[in-house]
Order: structure tokens, then sequence, then C-alpha cells
């Protein structure tokens, strides 16, 4: 009998978050999937499955729904939901996990827990690990010590790659030559330097696929500053790796500043798909998840040069082999082992 599993995410479906898209997919080959969403996508894809959206009106009737799904264990995305998934738990006398990803490790959201700490009040962190059906959170590796200190058992935070499907983008056959960049268009994307770089390098063609949020100022800026970016809409999932194939490279744009993008799924992609990487230099730790086989830069112009010639065979041999590890299928065992 395959286990329930009741899947809690903030919005759904959205197209930027295929990372959940990747896990819940992979989930329901071996297990009976309930998606949970708080709100509703604003960019759904086709590909979405069956799932309930969470009102003021329905609370009460969803809980009264997922008693009688009986699931065996509840996990959500984002430690923002830790309330809302500790109160259900509780209720249903159900073990839970939770995934972690960037922007509620490495943004204000942890910052909030640290200072409630420190005045010794509770935390939604430190509740959820002191629950006998907590079961633990998985978390980028260099974001590991960061939680701990802020509350949760060590044996409790498991180091885990991004959730990837690096099966889905292998493909060696020759790329096309433009430039590309993907993302929410969001600051902490940076997005300001793909159009600076557009401008250095005149013989490429650049297309961002900028998602919703700032793209319409940040087309504004494109026609302003002389910029040559192609501003490309919104594309499924399953059509991103025709879209890679267009590529020599991919650079992708981080601000320093807020330095709160984590890992991208991109770089991993783009390798499998025989694209070189390019990532804006705002931590340390990307070096762990590039390796030798992407490059780090600081501004639009040290890497100006490299983009004029494509990249060579020994680079894109490198990206191949690199990009195998993060295969999602070698780490999902780190989540359901914990059910």
């Amino acid at each position: 009998m395959k286990r329930r599993i009741a899947v809690f995410v903030s919005t759904y479906p959205q197209i930027s978050e295929t990372y959940i898209k990747n896990e819940i997919d992979a989930l329901a080959c071996d297990h009976e999937i309930e998606i949970v969403a708080f709100a509703a996508g604003s960019y759904p894809y086709r590909t979405r499955r069956p799932h309930i959206v969470v009102n003021q009106e329905n609370q009460r009737n969803v809980l009264e729904y997922l008693s009688s799904f009986r699931p065996h264990a509840l996990h959500a995305h984002y430690l923002i939901q830790l309330p809302q998934l500790l109160n259900i738990s509780q209720h249903l006398q159900v073990p839970f996990t939770v995934r972690a990803h960037s922007f509620d490790v490495l943004g204000n959201s942890l910052a909030r827990y640290d200072a409630r700490k420190a005045t010794g009040g509770p935390t939604s962190l430190t509740q959820a690990g002191q629950s006998p059906l907590f079961r633990g959170v998985l978390c980028f590796p260099f974001m590991r010590e960061r939680l701990i200190a802020a509350g949760l058992p060590a044996d409790k935070v498991i180091a885990c790659n991004p959730v990837i499907d690096v099966h889905r983008f292998r493909n060696s056959e020759p790329n096309g030559g433009a430039i590309m960049n993907v993302g929410a268009a969001i600051p902490k994307k940076n997005m300001a330097d793909f159009i600076a770089l557009s401008r250095l390098v005149a013989d490429r063609d650049f297309n961002l696929y900028g998602l919703g949020y700032q793209t319409r100022q940040l087309m504004d800026q494109n026609r302003s500053a002389g910029g040559r970016v192609n501003f490309i809409a919104p594309v499924d999932p399953e059509d991103m790796p025709q879209e890679y194939k267009k590529h020599a490279w991919l650079v992708y744009t981080a601000s320093k500043t807020e330095s709160t993008v984590g890992w991208p799924m991109a770089l991993i992609e783009a390798m499998a798909s025989g694209v070189g990487v390019c990532m804006q230099n705002i931590r340390a730790d990307l070096r762990d998840f590039v390796g030798d086989a992407g490059y780090l830069f600081d501004t639009p112009a040290d890497v100006a040069g490299r983009l004029r010639d494509d990249p060579s065979p020994e680079e894109r041999a490198r990206g191949f082999a690199w990009a195998e590890q993060f295969d999602f299928r070698r780490e999902l065992p780190l989540l359901t082992n914990l059910w």
C-alpha cells in the first residue's frame, strides 16, 4: 500500500517553483499525494496536479478532509509554514517534515527567529524542533549550521542539494549561440546587470526568461539604457529543455547587497543541457555548487570577454559530469526515510 503524504506549499501551481513540481512528481511515483496550497499560483503551468487552495471559508472543511485522507506524514516547503504545519500535525497527530529554501534562511525570516531567541521568546523553529512529531528539515548544505544556531536539533537538520531533475535536461547535442538568464524578476536577482552585460557583448543575442514582478520595469530600463535584451514570456517546465538548447551561456545575476539567492537549479539544468554557466559571486558557498564546471564573476565587465566565444568541448564535458551528482533521485531517500 502506498503511503499517503499531504504536501503543503505557499502557492500552487507556480511556474517559477519547479523544485516543488520536481519533488511532487517524484513522490507521486511511490506515494499517494494530496497537495494543499495557501494561495493559488499567479503563473500556473499545464502539468499541474489536482490540489486544494485553502482560504478562510474552507479551512475547517479542508482540515476535516485531511482527517479522512489519513496521511502518514505531512511535508511542507518553506520554514514560514512551520506554525500552520505544527498546528495541523498536532491536530491530526501525524509527523511532519519541511524543506527550507533560500529566502526563508538567508532573508529576514531567520533574522527574526534569531532576535526572538535572543530575548528568550518562543519561535516556530524551537517549537517545531521540540515537537515529538517533527521528523526533520532539509536544507542546502551551507545553511545547516545557521538552522542549528537558530534552534533546531542538529540531528533533525539534513543537508540536501536542490531538487533538480537532471534527467529532463541531459542533452549533449550542439547548442545555439545566445546568452540567457532566468528567474523571478525581483531585486535579489539583480537582472539590471544582465541588461548592462548585453551592451558589452554586441554579437550575441540576450534572452531573459524573467517571471512577473518587476519585468515591466526591466523592460523600460532595457529601452532607456540601450540594452539588447529580449524578454521571453513564461515557459512551462516541460518546455524548458529546448529553450536551454538555444543558448551557449547562462549568466545568472544576483545581488551581493541582498545575498539571498541560494543554489539556483538553473545552473545545473544548464550544465546538463550543454550550456556554459556563469554565476554572480555573491557568497563563497557558490563555489561548492558550481565546482570547476562554471565561472563566478563580480561585475558584467569581468565576464564579457569570455562570453564572446562558445564554451569549449572540455568546459561542456565538465558541466555534463558535474551535473550528474545533483539529480534529485539520488537524494529523495533523505526525505522519504524521515517518514
